[in-house]
């Protein structure tokens, strides 16, 4: 078997833990970097006897994590939801409520009660894994002249794999955009910069259960703290005060596009209070810049971190 046969396969679920059934014509993600891993508790049995052997453990409690990475990019049509696979799905697993405004653009953004969750299907080659009640969290990742990034991580419900070949799948036609013209601004300056990344930062949890065969009913995302991180060039503080903002932990609107500019592949991504957390200094080919995480904060609530495709 190989390494490069890999297929994931999304959708959100209708009841917590219920599979939905992806198809590989509608849900098939492009994807790289997986790592699928089942977790399972081991529960040594050492007891004292007059040999120093060891007894055979137990498996306790069993959940799957899974890591990949996707494209950001639109539908293809704005404000419509695509037929195939789209990464939409998981940023509703993760916690994000989606508003579509038909015709218009899609909007994600967080929600503190009743997160969805869904079904993710991973064939390795022809050995599949079912995972069934992922919830997880996302950072996008941008570096200049290069497509956005998102870096996904779940954890679901244990499910024993078996061997089964994946059908064709259908996947999207959509391009994403390059990180140019990225409209990178902080309020109302706009940094020199070569990199960011904004992260949900998503804690995930558990429900434990001597009811259930793997000991766990449902993974649960119990906090967020969104941040993420920049590279501005190091200006006069009377240019920006990037020095007196983080002394005083002055909050200020992040925006982040639109990225692309031809119609249902526009990405924006806003905050209404970035707080910058540190500042160290580095080099970018000679040039002073700033090294400066970040961390994003609610004005409303439920709005601290903002993804809008038009």
């Amino acid at each position: 078997m190989l390494t490069r046969k890999m297929v994931i396969l999304a959708k959100v679920e209708t009841q917590y833990g219920q599979d939905p059934t992806p198809t590989p014509v509608a849900n098939a993600l492009l994807v790289k970097d997986v790592t699928v891993k089942p977790v399972g508790e081991l529960v040594e049995r050492d007891f004292l006897r007059s040999s120093l052997s060891p007894l055979e453990f137990l498996r306790g409690m069993k959940e799957v994590e899974l890591s990949f990475e996707t494209e950001l990019k639109g539908t293809g049509t704005a404000g419509t939801l695509p037929s195939w696979g789209w990464e939409g799905e998981l940023l509703r697993a993760c916690g994000m409520d989606e508003t579509i405004n038909a015709g218009v653009d899609i909007t994600y953004k967080p929600v503190s009660e009743d997160p969805e969750s869904a079904t993710i299907y991973v064939y390795e080659d022809k050995i599949f894994h079912k995972i069934p009640g992922c919830r997880g969290t996302f950072a996008i990742v941008g570096t200049i002249g290069q497509y956005l990034a998102l870096r996904w991580t779940f954890r679901g419900l244990f499910v024993a794999p078996t061997d089964t070949p994946p059908e064709a799948q259908t996947f999207s036609s959509v391009k994403p955009a390059v990180l140019l013209s990225a409209g990178l601004t902080i309020a109302s300056y706009s940094p020199v910069a070569s990199k960011i990344e904004v992260a949900l930062n998503n804690e995930l949890g558990r429900r434990t259960d001597i009811n259930d065969a793997a000991g766990i009913t449902e993974i649960l995302i119990t906090s967020r703290r969104p941040g993420g991180s920049f590279d501005p060039e190091s200006v006069l503080e009377a240019t920006h005060p990037f020095w007196a903002d983080w002394q005083g932990a002055v909050a200020k609107a992040l925006n982040i596009g639109p990225v692309g500019s031809v119609a249902g592949n526009k990405v924006t991504i806003t905050g209404p209070k970035l707080q910058l957390e540190d500042i160290s200094y580095g080099d970018r080919e000679g040039l002073l810049t700033y090294e400066i995480p970040f961390r994003l904060a609610m004005d409303a609530g439920d709005d601290e971190l903002v993804i809008k495709f038009e």
